[in-house]
């Protein structure tokens, strides 16, 4: 409800610290605010009645007006803290003047929350009118339980007269942007990273616009486009770069972001000013990483957002060479232009590779007399990823000569050959961080290269992601991951959870018909199952469930055995050498004495790779980070160095006495 003002309250013009909202938690009140957002309407947007309910808000706080804006309008979020008793409250919300130091107007309105409710959204709008002569104004709204006398929360935004100052792409030059270790300062291109670990985007930046002052420079905001098509938002304010020399020019803003297993590859970070874009850059967290920043000449907006062209940029941006860019080429020697000119190419080799397809196939007797350029290329491709992978002998043999059968079959086909196919579903058995998700990866790519994907990408589920929110509705879920798993592999990991025989009203059985439904399908094959897990629970749900004992054969049953403690070493070695960083030998002996402890203490539940990759991320390079910055270094040999103090000692494992029982005498 919506009532006009109907007085001005006692307001405090104390300057603000903060943009964002201060929350008083008052427990002289029983209602207590959770959250309040603003927006600045326009004449467009005044149409319905209720208009201030059906406006998109979110957490921004500097608004670019113009003739046509009308008003705030204010999204407030209260909440219920009377314990499952109904609320009844008199709020006020007021809007202050801070430039001009004056109140502008109070509305009241009556709040009922009734004892089932535990929460309500409150929505209220102000018109307003800004003055042409002010560039900004500053304002500060207030919440107050008038019932109670007190105030409730309160929060600060701008408004930025639009036309009268340049426009806000103009307002900041983006100088570097890259990727940040939440415990180290060093920035990266681009990330290699399967973990949940939290990593930060960050630009540095320039002001360049002097008739606004430091103290109210506008907001930032970040978009980071996801491979999942999520979109995430966040908005934060540019601090100063402290230069030590007292003339602190340079900014800097940093946004917080997760990585997850299911959820790697390109992403795109696109950051604006008031909704306009001002610098951006692609990056992927599954490229071995690269350490350092992007130039700003290479952070230069995509017009529209689109990952695939992102893709096609980072490739460009990571190997100049094979686009024929010049690394020192400038903004100004139309850089836009060049990567035109690249995707071009690489559209009309595509071209050239579609028409060599269609003259064999109008000769199908003719052998070719060699392999073309592109299917070297993927043999090298698969057979240097298999190579990169430590351990896993087994899986690289059974992998191989899946890979030949694959192949041949294509040569049976180009030259019009009848073929039985491959039978493509399989099944991987280990522990994990034995690799099972980088093979099901290495085996999208190789299918969708052999054309036996028309995607290759790899969708991981597990039973909490496939089981719905009703019973028997986890066919709906599964059948959403079959389709966006289609032209690539649906990867269910602890796939042995979905099978509870003990229990017959388990849902994972739905799974599993739904799963049996789509593999007896046999006009659908452009798509993979891959089903991973420990080895007698796995081999126990194959036992039990003949539709996939005649979809998997033996051959497409692949054990992924644990990593021998050298192997370990080798990971390590491998990660930190990727990663520029050096192992004294007193530091290879202390994380080699540190590993086997770990190997000799291992159980049922021991992460292999992953847990390597932990202790590295929690464990040694902290510690590193701790000592290098109490002591002062910043010189390339303390940057990149492991010492034995950063080495984790061996945890010795606690034998457990047991206690006497009896009386001594």
């Amino acid at each position: 409800m919506i009532i006009q003002p109907e007085g001005i309250a006692k307001l405090s013009f104390a300057t603000p610290s903060t943009k964002n909202c201060m929350i008083m938690n008052n427990r002289l009140s029983p209602i207590s605010a959770y959250n309040i957002q603003v927006y600045a309407y326009n004449e467009s947007e005044t149409s319905e009645n209720d208009f201030a309910q059906n406006l998109c808000y979110d957490d921004r706080h500097d608004f670019l007006t113009d003739e046509s804006f009308r008003g705030i309008a204010i999204k407030l979020g209260l909440r219920n803290q009377g314990f499952f008793k109904g609320v009844r409250r008199m709020v006020s919300v007021s809007i202050v003047d801070l430039s001009a130091r004056v109140p502008l107007a109070t509305q009241e309105i009556k709040v009922n929350i009734s004892q089932t409710e535990y929460a309500r959204d409150i929505f209220t709008y102000f018109p307003m009118d800004t003055d042409k002569g002010a560039l900004f104004r500053t304002y500060r709204i207030m919440v107050c339980d008038e019932t109670a006398r007190r105030m409730i929360c309160e929060t600060v935004f701008h408004l930025f007269d639009g036309r009268s100052l340049r426009h806000p792409a103009q307002w900041y030059k983006a100088s570097t942007g890259g990727l940040r270790l939440s415990w180290m300062s060093d920035l990266y291109k681009t990330l290699d990273t399967d973990d949940d670990c939290t990593y930060y985007v960050k630009f540095t930046l320039s002001q360049h616009i002097t008739s606004v002052p430091p103290a109210i420079l506008p907001e930032l905001e970040l978009r980071l486009y996801r491979p999942d098509g999520q979109v995430n938002i966040q908005f934060k304010e540019p601090v100063y770069i402290d230069q030590g020399n007292g003339c602190d020019k340079d900014l800097c803003v940093e946004f917080p972001f997760s990585t997850s297993e299911g959820n790697n590859g390109v992403h795109y970070a696109e950051l604006l000013c008031m909704e306009y874009a001002i610098a951006g850059f692609a990056f992927d967290t599954r490229h071995p990483s690269v350490p350092g920043s992007w130039p700003d000449y290479l952070l230069v907006p995509m017009d529209e957002v689109n990952l695939d062209e992102a893709r096609e940029r980072l490739e460009v941006f990571l190997h100049p060479e094979k686009s024929k860019i010049s690394p020192t080429v400038r903004e100004e020697d139309n850089l836009d232009s060049l990567i035109d000119d690249f995707i071009n190419s690489e559209r009309d080799k595509i071209k050239d590779d579609n028409s060599y397809s269609a003259d064999s196939d109008k000769e199908p007797g003719i052998l070719p007399e060699k392999k073309s350029e592109e299917e070297n290329d993927d043999e090298q491709s698969f057979s240097s990823s298999l190579d990169n992978l430590t351990g896993l002998k087994a899986v690289k043999e059974k992998l191989t000569i899946y890979e030949r059968v694959v192949r041949f079959n294509r040569l049976r086909a180009d030259n019009g050959l009848p073929v039985a196919p491959a039978p493509l579903h399989a099944m991987f058995l280990g522990s994990p961080g034995t690799g099972k998700t980088t093979v099901a990866k290495i085996m999208g790519k190789m299918l969708h290269s052999l054309g036996v994907l028309s995607k290759g990408h790899v969708v991981v589920r597990e039973r909490a992601t496939l089981l719905g929110q009703f019973y028997n509705s986890e066919a709906e879920k599964t059948i959403a991951a079959l389709e966006e798993a289609r032209g690539g592999i649906l990867f269910i990991d602890e796939a042995y959870q979905l099978y509870q025989p003990e229990d017959p009203r388990d849902p994972g059985k739905f799974v599993i018909e739904t799963l049996l439904t789509a593999l007896a399908d046999d006009s659908q094959r452009d798509w993979m199952l891959i089903m991973a897990g420990y080895t007698d629970e796995m081999l126990r749900l194959f036992k039990m469930n003949p539709g996939f004992r005649s979809r998997i054969p033996d051959c497409n049953i692949y054990q992924f055995d644990d990593f021998s403690e050298t192997e370990l070493m080798q990971i390590a070695e491998n990660y930190l050498t990727r990663s520029n960083y050096v192992l004294t030998p007193e530091a290879h002996a202390a994380l080699s004495d540190r590993l086997k402890s770990d190997f000799d203490r291992r159980d049922r539940s021991f992460g292999n790779a992953r847990h390597v990759m932990n202790m590295i991320q929690t464990e040694i390079l902290p510690a590193m980070a701790v000592r290098v910055m109490d002591r002062g270094l910043c010189d390339e040999i303390s940057l990149t160095e492991i010492l034995p103090a950063d080495i984790p000692a061996p945890v010795v494992k606690k034998e457990s006495v047991r206690m006497r029982v009896g009386f001594a005498i």
